[in-house]
């Protein structure tokens, strides 16, 4: 079985904004864990096979089922 690893992408501000409107909104301390984990998780973006940037939810879901497609051996 072949594994792809697909980072999505998200500037630090839009996450913020994310967390903040999310029905189940976390508390400030949850955000600002979250947050504080970012820089990290950005370092290790050249690990992964493909880098989407989740601007735009349409778009990011077409290019994760092209990937897929893409990927996707004859004898899956």
């Amino acid at each position: 079985m072949k594994v792809i690893t697909i980072f999505l992408r998200v500037p630090k501000e839009e996450l913020r904004k994310r967390l903040e409107e999310r029905i189940d909104k976390p508390d400030e301390k949850e955000i600002e864990l979250r947050l504080s984990r970012f820089d990290f998780e950005e370092s290790k973006m050249d690990n992964y096979d493909y880098v989407i940037e989740n601007t735009n939810q349409e778009e990011t879901i077409k290019k994760v089922m092209e990937i897929i497609k893409t990927n996707l051996s004859p004898n899956f």
